[in-house]
């Protein structure tokens, strides 16, 4: 006669499952990416962590009970996560067409990923919070699952622009009549004397100094200054529509100097200075300028010392 089958303790997986639906719920924060913005957005979202968290709660499960071959089914199932990646991708660049200042190509890939591996550590986060409830009291799992989730935000918060740029407010000119300027930084040429008063009336400017080659680094990159218009419009409004190019938020490098300083200008729906340095602070540090060398034709000069030079017969040498 058979030995009856223990009982199944459901309490790891119970625990583990809470743990890593809180940890993927609490991403879900439209004011760092202004996605997602609609119910059905939210929706798509929970459904993914409630599978993502459940995968990862079941394993520990599946593994004490002796059910390989439900593990093993598990572990393949987490492997379709990467299909979300392309899903994100692929929702934001339509939704792009709409956007009247858009996140640009870098930023939709960043926002892509970042949903992608949240799911990942929405599972990991659900398998240590079983694992430590299944060889400990319930109250040491749910401390352990509450350090995870900590753990976890902390791990996923990157850095953002304002921890390496000083932004600073500006005056907005006009020089030459039409040449628009953002402090010392030429933003372009406006033509029509009613946007020109326009700029004069309504426009906010500031001007971005990175603290270090990093910030300068993040400040050469055009994604990263795409990514920075979006957050700002959206956080101020703008005052465009549909094909006045002129009324677009712009930020550029200062040229020909190329010292690293850019300048940054928009014409706001909410008059609000403090508002706009808010949002290009916490405008998140894009991964593809995170470590990217300073692409400046300035900066990457060699030094005056050593460039060739000609002695008094004519005869070019090298210093």
């Amino acid at each position: 006669m058979s030995a009856a089958t223990p009982p199944i303790n459901w309490t790891p997986m119970i625990v583990g499952f809470a743990a890593g639906l809180v940890s993927r719920i609490l991403y879900l924060r439209n004011g760092r990416t202004h996605y997602p913005g609609y119910p059905s957005g939210y929706v798509s979202q929970v459904a993914l962590a409630i599978i993502a968290a459940l995968i990862g709660s079941s394993i520990i499960v599946a593994l004490v009970g002796k059910q390989f071959t439900a593990a093993t089914f598990l572990t393949l199932a987490a492997t379709q996560f990467r299909d979300v990646r392309n899903t994100e991708r692929l929702t934001l660049e339509k939704e792009e067409q709409l956007l009247l200042v858009g996140r640009g190509p870098g930023y939709i890939e960043g926002i892509a990923i970042t949903y992608e591996a949240r799911n990942y550590l929405a599972m990991l986060v659900a398998l240590a919070t079983s694992l430590v409830t299944e060889f400990a009291p319930p109250w040491a799992g749910i401390a352990a699952g509450v350090g995870f989730v900590a753990v976890g935000e902390l791990f996923m918060s990157g850095p953002r622009l304002g921890e390496m740029v000083e932004v600073r407010p500006t005056h907005v000119r006009f020089e030459q009549e039409s040449l628009l300027y953002a402090g010392p930084v030429m933003m372009m040429e406006v033509g029509l004397p009613d946007s020109r008063e326009r700029f004069r009336k309504h426009a906010l400017a500031v001007t971005l100094t990175p603290k270090s080659p990093r910030g300068a680094a993040a400040l050469w990159n055009i994604a990263q200054r795409q990514a920075l218009s979006h957050q700002a419009a959206a956080a101020i409004g703008v005052q465009k529509d549909v094909g006045y190019p002129e009324q677009t938020p712009l930020c550029r490098m200062d040229m020909p100097q190329g010292n690293g300083e850019a300048g940054f200008v928009i014409l706001p729906v909410e008059r609000n200075l403090d508002k706009l340095i808010d949002a290009i602070k916490r405008t998140p540090l894009l991964e593809s300028g995170k470590w990217s060398r300073v692409t400046s034709p300035i900066l990457t000069k060699p030094p005056a010392d050593h460039e060739p030079h000609q002695d008094e017969g004519g005869h070019t040498s090298h210093g």
